[in-house]
């Protein structure tokens, strides 16, 4: 979607523009999303990975590993303190 721009000074093209002008976007529908403006959606440029892909095929299983051994290691705390607090 590529919306125009008015320019105060039609005669010379490289005017800047005073104010955007309104477009006015298709209602939607209750059950889909209506599109977001080009103004005000945040492009982002999407940059080539510095690994290769079987580097970073194992550089997620081993922070998949790390996620789960944390998960463990909490789990042992949390289980040692309640035996700790637990009355006998």
């Amino acid at each position: 979607m590529n919306a125009s721009v008015s320019t105060s000074d039609s005669s010379s093209d490289l005017s800047l523009p005073t104010s955007p002008k309104v477009v006015d976007l298709p209602q939607a529908s209750s059950d889909e999303t209506a599109p977001a403006a080009d103004d005000k959606i945040c492009w982002i440029e999407m940059r080539q990975s510095t690994y290769l892909p079987d580097q970073q095929v194992e550089l997620l299983h081993l922070q998949a590993e790390a996620d789960a051994l944390l998960l463990q290691l909490q789990a042992l705390q949390q289980k040692s303190k309640m035996t700790t607090l637990a009355p006998r």
